[in-house]
């Protein structure tokens, strides 16, 4: 019995839309990127914490079946809810990456097809909303009160509208240097909904980040009680 797993792909950019050259490039970026994360990640501790465990595996699991609710035409033009945001607040950058990187294999696996692909759109949806994320939490931590309206509207909600808008602007900026789409299309196809396509993100993700730091903290690496609650 064949199953269909075509709901699983979400924001894919085909292969077929990218010039050889370049998906190895990316797929080299990428692959320095996850020595990076693998340098830094520590597995170590996520092991010996088997609540943590539940909640990393458990959310990966929920964003995967996310990554297939998506609203697009053309391909490599669909958008879905990346869960960057909430991944890196939640488990610290490298986990993220992981964590996403995982799930975009699965995806790419169970579709049998654009491994070559992996790379690009690693990059686009993985890599950038991740490192932007997590530079908002630090830029916020340097220049901003710390405070818990602060961590929640600027870190979490216009974060996350930050991330979803740099990677989608990535994309098209990509799709439009390789000539896969005319501007006409990336225009009235992609450019012209990222901001509709924002608001869910930032509004599932601050209310998430909001009930986690409330009512289970401990699940939210980056949320220091000592430093944005605590005597405020």
């Amino acid at each position: 019995m064949t199953i269909d797993t075509n709901w699983l792909i979400g924001l894919h950019i085909p292969a077929a839309l990218i010039p050889l050259p370049v998906l190895w490039l990316a797929n080299i970026i990428f692959a320095g990127v996850l020595l990076l994360v693998l340098k830094n990640i520590e597995f170590k501790k996520l092991l010996a914490n088997k609540p943590s465990q539940h909640v990393y595996f458990g959310a990966m699991v929920t964003l995967l079946l996310l990554w297939g609710i998506k609203a697009g035409i053309s391909p490599g033009l669909g958008f879905h809810h990346l869960g960057a945001t909430i991944f890196t607040l939640m488990f610290g950058w490298p986990l993220a990456v992981f964590g996403l990187s995982i799930i975009l294999l699965a995806s790419v696996l169970l579709q049998h097809n654009d491994i070559l692909a992996l790379g690009i759109n690693a990059l686009l949806s993985i890599v950038i909303p991740v490192f932007s994320s997590y530079a908002i939490l630090k830029l916020s931590q340097k220049y901003l009160t710390d405070n818990f309206f602060i961590y929640i509207f600027v870190v979490a909600f216009f974060g996350a509208g930050i991330a979803v808008m740099l990677s989608r602007f990535s994309a098209i900026i990509v799709l439009s240097l390789v000539n896969a789409y005319p501007e006409a299309t990336l225009f009235s196809e992609s450019l012209v909904f990222t901001p509709l396509f924002m608001f869910p993100e930032m509004f599932v993700t601050g209310m998430l980040i909001s009930i986690f730091v409330v009512y289970k903290p401990d699940w939210v690496l980056t949320f220091d009680d000592e430093r944005y609650i605590i005597g405020k």
